[in-house]
């Protein structure tokens, strides 16, 4: 037994040997973990949207949305659905249990798609199928701007065309996973029907439109049945250009003269009007193209990809089209990955100066050499699990950066002491190991265990703080490993030729000694255990001093984000057209520039933007009433200046409308910090509680 606890202390190749495995494995590691912003939120929100063309509030909610929430009730996974009806829409949040594996997501996913095709079936004629999006979570990496070149006029159908392109050339690059455009216009066929003329040959509207459809063949005329095979019958036919919806046949007379659509209707290509959504990129109207890559994928090396993807994109536009790149996570995440590498620098080298004025520097050297191994064999363990680099991971680290030393101290300063009281190395290392196992065990699995909650933490809240819990885990096991069978090694070799020299070395040698200190030492343990009540409550003084002053600290589970980033999020009342909120969202981009510290802003209306942070909530679908802009600023100091006088600012300038100003925060995406919700059978008197509610509120400082 003892010749295994010196195995690598007696073994020097194999020291060198096991130091050069750790080295290839990370550096292995390296090249293929996930390096990201932020850590990956499990998909647990999905949306539902089912457009009612024509349909008022209340006809949308009873006709399309109660019958949607009928079906997915049925669903035990689901834990919260909330519905808006609004005209012309449905829009319905689904939110899963927190308590479902991750391997079941996807089942839910799909058992909800079954029971939004059961719905549809009872829906009335010419409503759709309801479109479930389950890809609302985590920020885009990348968003681009299609925008019209100088001065000249927006032209729609060409940006739509490009910004397809980009789309389509964005979507085959590995590890790409999502790619939407926003504010792209949708075409439509015009028929625009001669109502004085149609009435002069006996038509009616409703004629009209059933001879359009039923000259789009899009389902199968019948089956021929054979006694070997069965054949689908189909017309041809379907409508593919303008002349073909010109020539449709509306009748014909006995002499086969056929009055046709083209007699009686004008038929064009238009856009859609009133557009469904529409964006503008510093203020002038565009198409923005958003891509999201994989989860746990290596953020720097998509980015380049992308890059160069754009690049020759850019090279094959047309003199009058132009690309933008408004937002680059892979900038934000180098920054976020440089602030930590400062911080973990700062802190080992704090480490290592204390160690080296207490312990002396073959001490310190070799408490030293084992902080880059942990860091470098958590990262391969890491790897191994799937854990990637981000900013909660390597917070993690950092916090178990002044834990994991300990091992290594209390094993080289016993491995120095045995040496010092004159024994050989050999033993001294063998007797320190055979000492020191089991506390270590026991007080790194103590430490372990009260990590463990926060790790096994379910839902959005334990993907985000999870992860610390994880990297402290791994680092402390891994260091464990390390103090238990490389660090004895390098103690015993290191201190070693420090006793066999025959120079005192002094400070430098052995640290510095404060006899007095250490005699006032004594002297407090001395009184503290000849009066051990008063010695308990004098440490019972400060955690009861801090219990006290909690309540003056300010309450905030997830702290924010300093970033030169916020949105603004604009609601006007129901029934605004989005003509109305375009103009509204102009006149305020236009106040917005006024401010010499903001650098740049976008703006989405009829939806929600493209999210550029991972927990900014995007649940607006086909609102007219509704849009957000994405602002930059010169600095986070600029922004944490900005966001609440804009607040101030435009509630006084534009009353009209809701403004909310928004920052960036940490954790998991919730709608509001705390919120309200009135049920009840009566909306007028729901909406007279929610008034006196609202007037409460806003009497809070």
């Amino acid at each position: 037994m003892t010749a295994m606890k010196t195995l690598l202390f007696r073994n020097t190749r194999l020291l060198f040997l096991v130091l050069g495995v750790i080295l290839a494995l990370a550096a292995s590691a390296a090249t293929s973990i996930g390096r990201q912003e932020d850590p990956t939120i499990t998909n647990l929100f999905a949306t539902v949207v089912t457009p009612y063309p024509g349909a008022e509030p209340s006809r949308v909610e009873s006709l399309v949305t109660e019958k949607i929430e009928e079906e997915l009730r049925e669903i035990p996974e689901i834990d919260e659905i909330r519905s808006t009806s609004r005209t012309g829409v449905s829009v319905i949040s689904v939110e899963l249990s927190l308590y479902i594996g991750e391997d079941t997501i996807e089942q839910v996913w799909a058992e909800i798609r079954d029971a939004l095709s059961d719905a549809a079936r009872s829906f009335p004629a010419g409503v759709p199928e309801p479109e479930l999006d389950t890809d609302r979570t985590s920020a885009y990496t990348a968003i681009s701007a299609i925008v019209m070149r100088g001065d000249l006029a927006p032209n729609p159908a060409i940006q739509r065309r490009y910004a397809e392109i980009l789309q389509d050339r964005l979507r085959q690059i590995s590890d790409t996973k999502h790619v939407r455009l926003f504010g792209e216009r949708e075409e439509e066929i015009r028929v625009t029907v001669d109502a004085r003329r149609l009435a002069g040959l006996g038509l009616s509207f409703d004629q009209v439109s059933a001879a359009v459809a039923q000259a789009d063949a899009k389902v199968r005329s019948g089956q021929l049945r054979g006694e070997r095979y069965d054949l689908l019958v189909e017309t041809e036919g379907e409508i593919e250009d303008l002349q073909r919806i010109r020539d449709i046949p509306l009748r014909s007379d006995a002499v086969g003269t056929t009055l046709r659509l083209s007699d009686v209707a004008a038929i064009e290509r238009a856009f859609a009007d009133p557009p469904r959504e529409i964006a503008y990129a510093d203020g002038r109207p565009a198409v923005l193209v958003a891509a999201r890559m994989e989860s746990d994928r290596q953020v720097d090396a998509w980015t380049a990809a992308a890059k160069a993807v754009i690049a020759d994109f850019e090279a094959g536009l047309p003199g009058g089209l132009e690309h933008r790149l408004i937002f680059d996570q892979s900038r934000y995440t180098q920054q976020r990955f440089a602030d930590l590498g400062v911080n973990l620098a700062i802190g080992v080298t704090l480490v290592v100066l204390v160690l080296f004025v207490s312990l002396g520097w073959r001490a310190a050297s070799v408490v030293a050499a084992v902080i880059p191994l942990a860091t470098l064999m958590s990262v391969t363990v890491m790897q191994w699990l799937g854990l990637p680099i981000q900013q909660m991971s390597v917070t993690g680290l950092i916090v178990a950066l002044g834990l994991l030393v300990d091992a290594a101290i209390v094993m080289s300063d016993q491995i120095k002491r045995r040496m010092a009281a004159g024994l050989p190395a050999l033993r001294a290392v063998a007797d320190s190991v055979d000492r020191l196992a089991v506390p270590l065990l026991a007080s790194t699995v103590t430490t372990v265990l009260a990590f463990v909650p926060m790790a096994l933490l379910p839902g959005p809240a334990g993907d985000f703080v999870g992860s610390i819990a994880l990297s402290v885990i791994i680092m402390l096991s891994v260091s464990l490993l390390l103090a238990l069978t490389v660090t004895p090694a390098l103690a015993g070799r290191l201190l070693a030729a420090g006793t066999r020299s025959s120079s005192p070395g002094g400070t430098l040698q052995h640290g510095i000694t404060l006899p007095r200190l250490g005699r006032l030492f004594e002297r407090s343990l001395d009184l503290a255990l000849r009066h051990k009540g008063l010695a308990i409550l004098g440490a019972l003084v400060l955690p009861l001093m801090g219990f006290a002053a909690f309540p003056t600290l300010t309450a905030q589970f997830f702290p924010g984000v300093d970033r030169d980033q916020f949105y603004v999020q604009v609601s006007l009342p129901g029934g605004a057209a989005i003509a109305e909120t375009e103009a509204l969202a102009l006149r305020m981009d236009a106040r917005l520039r006024e401010e010499a510290e903001i650098r740049s802003l976008h703006w989405v209306v009829g939806e929600s933007a493209p999210a550029f942070y991972y927990n900014m909530v995007t649940d607006r679908d086909g609102v007219p009433g509704f849009a957000e802009a994405l602002v930059t600023s010169v600095s986070p100091e600029a922004t944490e200046r900005l966001i609440p006088a804009l607040q101030a600012s435009l509630d006084r300038e534009f009353p009209q409308a809701q403004v909310l100003v928004r920052g960036l925060v940490q954790g998991p995406p919730v709608n509001a910090p705390v919120e309200l919700r009135l049920v009840g059978p009566n909306l007028e008197i729901l909406r007279d509680d929610g008034q006196v509610l609202r007037e409460l509120l806003a009497q809070i400082a």
